[in-house]
């Protein structure tokens, strides 16, 4: 079962229907263990992504506000700005949600779930991929898919084609844009659309670097937030990562067919160097970006080296190559 359709954010049921979204008042509706039963650990990964996901509507809603106010004649600054701090706000509060996940959902039961949600792309246990009895026609080559993967959603992937976070072209970088597949169709087209319509009309550059510098700080430091919760998302992403899976396992490969040590730290990693030429770029021009973006700059340092020191030692452990982090 893929992601949006099927397990997580299309499975689900409202107790009482007047109540809305509320976390007590969502149940799933198909699971493999013991997620019918709200309390499992089942249950609470899956009903953790409903919930984040549930705040998308106003990241939807300030994407298309700062592309409104990019396109508008004469633009729109103080819109931008706006738009910019509103997905940083609401980026913050899915962080927080997301961070309910430890109470939510056991580490050490989540393996027992996860066996079931492994696709076939990459896996060991599907060498030549996978033929399907009465479907296949005769002569048909095998078929391989990926599995499910957080790469699926939408969310984050939605800001990264907005502020236009470069990628590093690597392999890993390679897979991530393959999981585009994965998405529902709408969802593909909305986020292509996102991604051309921002560098059609040179968002970041003008956001950044445009003429009118009235109000050009406080994007620059609204930009950097935005980012700064980017970094938040896939730091708490790679700490599940470590402690639901790397360190309860020796099989390399994630469920949807990546590298388990070194797939979410080449994200991860993009989103902290592109902090830190920004923040080394914004001071040379003089900015006063203030005592919080200072802060969040050690913070990103900090796990930089965190991280690099992380992934070289799992990558040591278990014998795989290390890339430059």
């Amino acid at each position: 079962m893929e992601y949006a359709g099927s397990y997580a954010l299309f499975n689900y049921r409202l107790v009482t229907p007047t109540a809305g979204l509320a976390p007590s008042n969502v149940r799933l509706i198909r699971a493999f263990e013991h997620g019918l039963d709200p309390s499992s650990s089942e249950a609470g990964f899956v009903l953790v992504h409903i919930d984040m996901a549930r705040h998308s509507p106003i990241l939807i809603t300030s994407t298309l506000t700062a592309l409104s106010a990019a396109t508008s004649h004469p633009r729109n600054r103080n819109s931008v700005n706006i738009s910019l701090n509103s997905l940083a706000s609401t980026l913050r509060t899915i962080n927080t949600t997301m961070e309910t996940m430890w109470a939510r959902s056991r580490p050490q039961q989540y393996t027992s779930f996860r066996t079931f949600i492994f696709g076939i792309t990459a896996q060991s246990m599907f060498p030549h991929g996978v033929l399907y009895e009465g479907v296949s026609p005769p002569g048909s080559p095998p078929l391989t898919f990926r599995g499910e993967s957080g790469a699926n959603d939408s969310m984050i992937p939605l800001v990264d084609n907005l502020i236009g976070i470069p990628m590093p072209d690597t392999p890993l970088t390679k897979i991530l844009q393959d999981f585009r597949q994965y998405r529902p169709s709408n969802h593909r087209d909305f986020l292509a659309w996102v991604k051309d319509r921002a560098e059609g009309v040179g968002l970041k550059g003008w956001a950044l670097d445009g003429d009118d510098t009235e109000g050009r700080d406080e994007t620059r430091r609204a930009w950097l937030r935005v980012l700064n919760q980017v970094r938040d998302f896939r730091w708490r992403h790679w700490c599940f990562a470590r402690e639901y899976i790397i360190k309860r396992t020796s099989h390399p490969t994630a469920t949807g067919g990546s590298p388990i040590v070194t797939w979410l730290p080449n994200q991860l990693q993009a989103v902290l160097a592109e902090m830190v030429a920004l923040y080394h770029r914004f001071v040379e021009e003089g900015d006063e970006l203030g005592e919080e973006v200072c802060d969040m700059m050690d913070l990103v340092k900090r796990q930089q080296e965190t991280l690099r020191k992380e992934v070289s030692k799992f990558c040591e452990e278990r014998g795989v190559s290390d890339p430059v982090v």
